[in-house]
This record gives C-alpha cells, sequence and structure tokens, in this order.
C-alpha cells in the first residue's frame, strides 16, 4: 500500500534502502541516483544509490524533465541541521565565517557540507 503522501520531501532511507525501492518502479539512472516512481499514486522520487559510507536520501519530485539537476542541497542541510538538534549561538571556526555552528560541531551547516558531512 502506498504511503508516499505521509512521507517528507526528503526522507532517509540508509537503513531501509533496498526496501524503500521496492515499493517503487525504476524509470531511468543516473550518476549514483535512479528515478522512481510510486506504480500506485505516480510519485516521481529522485533516490540515492546505496553507499555504505554516506547517508542515502529519497528526494520527491515533481517532473522528470531535469530530475538529476534538481537540487536536494538545501533540504539535506536542514535535515542535517535538525539531526543535531539545532545551532548554538556560536559562530562557525571557518576562518572569517560569521553563520552560527551547528549543534556538536565546531562549524556551520555549509562547511560541515563541504567536508563531505551528509548526516
Amino acid at each position: 500500500m502506498c504511503n508516499c503522501k505521509l512521507q517528507l520531501e526528503l526522507v532517509d532511507i540508509s537503513n531501509s534502502h533496498t526496501d524503500f525501492k521496492s515499493k517503487l518502479d525504476l524509470l531511468e539512472t543516473g550518476d549514483w541516483v535512479f528515478l522512481m516512481q510510486c506504480p500506485e499514486c505516480e510519485q516521481l522520487w529522485k533516490v540515492d544509490e546505496w553507499d555504505k559510507y554516506q547517508q542515502s536520501y529519497a528526494v520527491k519530485i515533481s517532473a522528470k524533465e531535469s530530475w538529476e539537476e534538481f537540487d536536494s542541497t538545501a533540504l539535506i542541510k536542514a535535515k542535517i541541521i535538525e539531526n543535531h538538534d539545532g545551532l548554538t549561538s556560536a559562530e562557525c571556526l571557518w576562518s572569517g565565517c560569521t553563520v552560527k555552528q551547528v549543534k556538536g560541531s565546531a562549524y556551520c551547516v555549509n562547511h560541515l557540507w563541504s567536508t563531505g558531512a551528509r548526516a
């Protein structure tokens, strides 16, 4: 049974990658991503390839056109902040940066992202 409408726009599928994909139809394969579609409601998903060293996400998208270029960076950065329970009042320790640190880190979300953090 389809639960796409109940899913958030960005879904962390790191621990359920195979199960998540098994409920969808593969439409196209890109560079480390898949365009998939729910056979019941026809919701389109841009699904990351599984990587044991990195978080994998599925993102709801609205169109097949240019699906590989859909940028989920802002959604993932918001998820990083959420996963760390927000921001501190301290500034990022990256030289010259005045953006607030992500809790549990010395860096802001932008500099965490630049180091490869995705969770």
